[in-house]
């Protein structure tokens, strides 16, 4: 027939040119009603939950579409609802008795429809996409010419059709994040360009804040990556039911995600929003059988005070995410100069800090543990120094924190360790030399066998060596860090758990893991002369520590009077300005020559 391969070409070629679905189909459905003159013809989507969507009706009045538009698939759902959900052919010739319309013909009959012939169109995968179907305006059925016409007309919906699903699916993966579905980096700029330029034209403000969820990496961690995008989609979901109108959400990547709020009238309203931001992400959410707790760290750039470029305005939101975190977790911040002149003065230390050790920069200072019962000096804690051009002597709250986000830890501390090794060797065989652990070593992969190796290359014995791991580490109960944490000491390496009392759970520690030593924190130590409650705490320590066979230090001691108290108490041993504050190991000589460490004389802070 020359009509029908006429019909064919032009469906064909506006595939090929990717005219857009509803063109294609509409001129599809006129063409097939001038080839069969006593029919209205229409095209329905059937979508992935079996809901219909209407695509072409030309001779209906477009209220039947609207009618129909998102309508569930079904038995007994007219003709075109039950071809779709049974893939079959659906042929009515009374719409006014057939009972698959009896809760629809009051919608076909007033617009002279009689009869319905529906036939599903099918992906290549079976799957059905669509209906294609002929309304009759008497009591009839199809001809023969008019089940050539359909026959046809479906198999070129079929292409059009399944041309448009993957159009939509190249959409989704351009626009969409894949693991939550929320818009993505790319959409976000895009929509985030038009509402800046809108704003710039009406003079209106425009809010950017960039969301990071804090504790993530711990949850990660212990529960696995499975259970973490799982909890990102949770938290994708609270979000985008956290927002109103005129506020866009997007994931950055990782776990950082970002909301616009266009037509953002004031602070008082953009606070308002990331307090709602902030609740939505902090409930408790449940994750193979365990409940997982995070919370969002939020940072802020406005326009017009922070500038209409959105490069800029995303990096400045990005520095002030920055400040909410350093300053305290579950925040928010709005960028600031301030925090701009901050950030860099960070950003060049951690320029500086990448070269530190090639330039031998860093240096190591140690300060004396005094054994009690002797007294003598027992040992020594290895405290890192940077000898920073211009800055002098830091100490490490002044340089870790920004090694720790920039990945420098490790390397750091790898040669923290064997410096601390190589120095300790020159110490009489009694004495041992503590080491400061970073939870970021302990969680690397094959730690132990680095301590391994750099007492080896030092002839540094095991059992003179002493690992400070702080509370933290034990938080997670990880179990490939408990796993290295036993493998040193199998090395014969000592634990100490450092700045013990001031976590929550430091009994509960002692029990999942057990340590060498406890060091007593400085805040308790401060208070042993001034506050009942503190020396009862720190008596109950040590008293503690006996039963469980673990050694005690108190560290921080200043006064003779915090000395009489810790030794009243039975504490093993003290550190501390008491005694000396931390000096290059050569200040200590009467210590390294001598056959036995010698008491130091008591020193004052200086």
């Amino acid at each position: 027939m020359l009509g029908l391969r006429a019909l064919q070409h032009d469906v064909l070629e506006g595939v090929a040119r990717d005219l857009p679905a509803q063109l294609v189909m509409n001129r599809l459905c006129l063409q097939a009603e001038r080839l069969a003159p006593d029919v209205a013809c229409t095209i329905l989507a059937v979508d992935c939950e079996g809901r219909l969507h209407p695509l072409a009706a030309p001779s209906l009045p477009s209220s039947y579409s609207l009618a129909i538009a998102g309508m569930q698939s079904g038995p007994q759902r007219g003709s075109c609802g039950t071809a779709a959900y049974f893939g079959e052919a659906v042929e009515v010739v009374d719409i006014a008795t057939d009972p698959l319309w009896t809760d629809f013909k009051n919608l076909a009959l007033p617009l002279g429809l009689r009869a319905c012939w529906s036939s599903p169109i099918c992906a290549s995968d079976g799957r059905v996409i669509g209906t294609f179907a002929f309304y009759f305006r008497t009591c009839r059925g199809p001809s023969a010419l008019e089940r050539t016409i359909v026959q046809a007309c479906v198999n070129l919906c079929a292409i059009a059709l399944e041309q448009k699903d993957r159009k939509e699916k190249i959409q989704r993966l351009a626009y969409f994040d894949a693991l939550t579905g929320v818009a993505n980096r790319s959409a976000f700029e895009q929509y985030a360009r038009e509402a800046l330029a809108v704003a710039a034209k009406s003079r209106g403000g425009v809010a950017i804040l960039w969301i990071d969820l804090d504790n993530f990496k711990s949850v990660n961690d212990t529960l696995g990556h499975q259970a973490g995008d799982e909890l990102l989609k949770i938290v994708a979901e609270r979000l985008g039911d956290a927002l109103k109108s005129g506020e866009f959400l997007a994931r950055m990547g990782g776990d950082e995600f970002v909301v616009l709020q266009a037509s953002a009238a004031n602070d008082t309203a953009i606070q308002e929003l990331a307090r709602r931001v902030g609740a939505a992400v902090s409930q408790p959410v449940a994750l193979h059988g365990t409940k997982a707790a995070v919370g969002a760290s939020i940072g802020v750039a406005r326009a017009p005070a922070d500038g209409f470029d959105l490069t800029q305005l995303m990096k400045k939101a990005d520095l002030a995410l920055y400040e909410a975190k350093a300053n305290n977790s579950g925040s928010f911040s709005f960028f600031s100069r301030e925090i701009e002149a901050r950030m860099a003065s960070r950003w060049q230390a951690e320029r500086e800090l990448e070269h530190a050790l090639e330039r031998r920069e860093f240096e190591l200072y140690f300060q004396p543990i005094v054994n009690l019962a002797a007294p003598e000096v027992s040992g020594f804690e290895a405290l890192l120094r940077w000898r920073r051009a211009e800055h002098g002597v830091l100490t490490p709250p002044h340089f870790l924190p920004i090694a720790e986000k920039a990945g420098l830890i490790c390397d750091i501390g790898d040669w923290a360790l064997g410096e601390a090794c190589r120095l300790g060797a020159s110490l009489p065989p009694h004495i041992r030399v503590a080491v400061n652990l970073s939870p970021t070593q302990l969680f690397k992969p094959g730690f132990a066998l680095d301590v391994a190796r750099a007492l080896a290359a030092t002839n540094f014995p095991p059992s003179r060596l002493e690992l400070e791991i702080t509370e933290s580490v034990l938080l997670l109960e990880n179990a490939a860090t408990h796993a290295c944490l036993s493998d040193l000491r199998r090395l014969g390496v000592s634990i100490a758990l450092d700045d013990f009392g001031t976590g929550f759970s430091a009994l509960s520690h002692l029990r999942a893991f057990p340590v060498d030593r406890i060091k007593i924190d400085r805040s308790f130590v401060q208070e042993i002369d001034i506050r009942r409650e503190t020396a009862s705490i720190i008596r109950a320590i040590v008293g503690l520590a006996r039963e469980l066979g673990v050694k005690t230090t108190a560290e921080g001691v200043e006064t003779p009077a915090q000395l009489r108290k810790l030794h009243g108490f039975g504490c093993d041993e003290i550190q501390g300005y008491l005694i000396s504050q931390p000096k290059p190991l050569s200040a200590f000589r009467q210590v390294v020559e001598g056959p036995r460490a010698r008491p130091l004389a008591a020193g004052r802070r200086g």
